[in-house]
């Protein structure tokens, strides 16, 4: 198995959506502690895995993974490696369930916050179309507005990606928390398009209609 020694665009953007989307496993089976790395997804990002995770998975750590759509439409990809889950372990990801977790310090220390973020709003992002209040006697005609949002149950982890975004100038709204999922909202449409430009996202690029 190929062990990279640093971490290059790519490589940043899986680790984002695995933060996001997937988890780390360890599991005794008899004498033998078995590791996998588990990601899933919705049915309408099998592309998204086949297209770029997998073949960065393939092409960093030389092992394959099994990707595949399951019975209840969404996407998995399992990579049974103790090498690649010891890997990710190593840069901070934690192991099981998600209480909580942090940008690794590799990826501020390589410059790499914005594939990274890029990663995370794949995973846990979303845009989407507000319309203004109506009004009792208001005229009819409202005006669209894009909303990016980013949530997850990983406090840290979002305080740190608002933090990071205002250092590349992007100005977001302020953090909200309700039953224990964290909310970070960019409603201006200033700092949506700032977003877009900045981080480049491969898709979730605009609501449909």
């Amino acid at each position: 198995m190929n062990s990279p020694s640093t971490i290059g665009p790519d490589l940043a953007e899986v680790i984002g959506v695995l933060i996001g989307d997937g988890c780390l496993g360890r599991y005794e089976k008899g004498r033998h502690v078995n590791w996998q790395v588990v990601f899933t997804a919705g049915a309408d990002e099998f592309w998204y895995y086949a297209g770029f995770v997998k073949p960065t998975i393939e092409a960093t750590f030389g092992v394959s993974g099994h990707l595949y759509l399951r019975n209840d439409n969404t996407t998995r990809y399992h990579i049974y490696s103790k090498e690649v889950a010891t890997f990710f372990a190593n840069l901070g990801l934690p192991i099981g369930k998600k209480h909580d977790a942090s940008i690794p310090s590799a990826i501020l220390e390589q410059g790499l916050v914005v594939p990274f973020v890029r990663g995370i709003y794949h995973a846990e992002g979303s845009i989407y179309r507000r319309y203004s209040k109506r009004y009792n006697r208001q005229t009819r005609i409202y005006r669209d507005l894009l909303v990016i949002q980013i949530r997850t149950k990983l406090r840290t982890l979002m305080n740190q990606i608002r933090v990071q975004l205002s250092t590349l100038g992007i100005i977001c709204n302020r953090l909200t928390e309700k039953d224990g999922v964290y909310t970070l909202r960019i409603t201006s449409q200033a700092e949506v398009s700032r977003f877009m430009q900045k981080i480049r996202p491969k898709y979730k690029c605009g609501p449909s209609r």
